[in-house]
């Protein structure tokens, strides 16, 4: 088992998967908190933490991972599990001493969580209060930190599974340009009047496809590949001509498509992908852009929720 930073993922989680963890803190009044992925598959720990930078480098460079009994239970287990029950077993006492030396917390609860597809991770708070005053916080908060768990946990799934597990050739080219004729809006059974195939065959890939992306439904499967870049949204459309950028929130946020002739539509995202570099936009008042486009400003302004004034970004594809 090793540990993996999965902070350069195109979704970048760590960055708001440890903003989160910190409100979770500062709502509970909590030490630190964290949280990891234990990937069974590929031997590997994803997470984020709150922990001191000094505790995480001591813990990784030591393979602290390899003997840390929280990553072995939670990979089992299913059931919240308190530091105490440690302190008095002789092989993992000194890995717990060693964590409150750094400051980590003298209290700390574990939660496993599960998700359908049997992808597992641990959840964990810590606290500095008396042992008293700490098991009274834990039967109080247990069922919003359970929350908390699930919530960070999918957080995390939306980034590993996919960016790092599901690469794009997951998908058979077949499968890929199935995957294009679902999200353009299109059934199966003219899917397979317009690839050849039999509507066993198209039911087959779309089965796959669906199992590969481990999602339940063709919907879930569109927007998770969308999402996470396996597929991109100017591979659905005819005929793609500009995108729109987010520049605050750095996201993609719409797009302008050609039908016939010189008739152009806005779409737009509502959950865009994140664009981490803007130098190939520009920034144009939205008039230009209706102008250029034929298109209502005050359609582009209420559909990207711009107020009037701000200005909108823009690459030409």
């Amino acid at each position: 088992m090793k540990i993996a930073d999965i902070g350069n993922s195109e979704l970048d989680f760590r960055q708001t998967g440890e903003a989160r963890l910190q409100e979770i803190c500062s709502r509970f009044g909590l030490e630190n908190a964290s949280y990891a992925h234990i990937d069974k598959h590929h031997n590997v720990v994803h997470g984020c933490t709150t922990f001191s930078a000094e505790w995480v480098r001591h813990y990784v460079d030591n393979d602290l991972v390899l003997v840390d009994p929280l990553i072995r239970f939670g990979a089992a287990m299913i059931a919240p599990i308190d530091w105490a029950v440690f302190d008095d077993q002789r092989e993992h006492a000194p890995l717990f001493d060693a964590a409150r030396k750094f400051g980590v917390g003298q209290n700390g609860l574990s939660i496993p969580v599960i998700n359908p597809f049997g992808e597992r991770g641990v959840f964990t708070v810590t606290s500095n209060l008396t042992r008293a005053d700490w098991d009274a916080l834990v039967a109080k908060m247990l069922p919003a930190l359970r929350h908390e768990a699930q919530v960070l946990h999918l957080l995390a799934l939306d980034v590993i599974d996919t960016v790092f597990n599901f690469p794009t050739d997951a998908l058979s080219d077949q499968e890929m340009d199935v995957l294009k004729m679902l999200a353009s809006g299109l059934i199966p059974s003219v899917v397979a009047g317009q690839t050849g195939l039999s509507s066993r065959i198209v039911h087959a890939l779309t089965s796959s496809i669906v199992t590969k992306l481990k999602c339940r439904t063709t919907e879930q499967a569109v927007a998770r590949a969308v999402s996470t870049g396996i597929l991109k949204w100017t591979d659905f459309f005819a005929d793609p001509v500009a995108e729109l950028a987010d520049a605050e929130g750095q996201t993609l946020c719409g797009g302008i498509v050609r039908w016939s002739g010189r008739s152009h539509e806005l779409i737009t995202f509502e959950d865009g992908r994140t664009v981490r570099n803007l130098d190939s936009f520009q920034a144009v008042q939205v008039q230009e852009i209706a102008k250029n486009f034929s298109l209502d400003a005050e359609s582009i302004f209420e559909e990207l929720g711009l107020n009037q004034g701000q200005i909108a970004w823009i690459r030409f594809l």
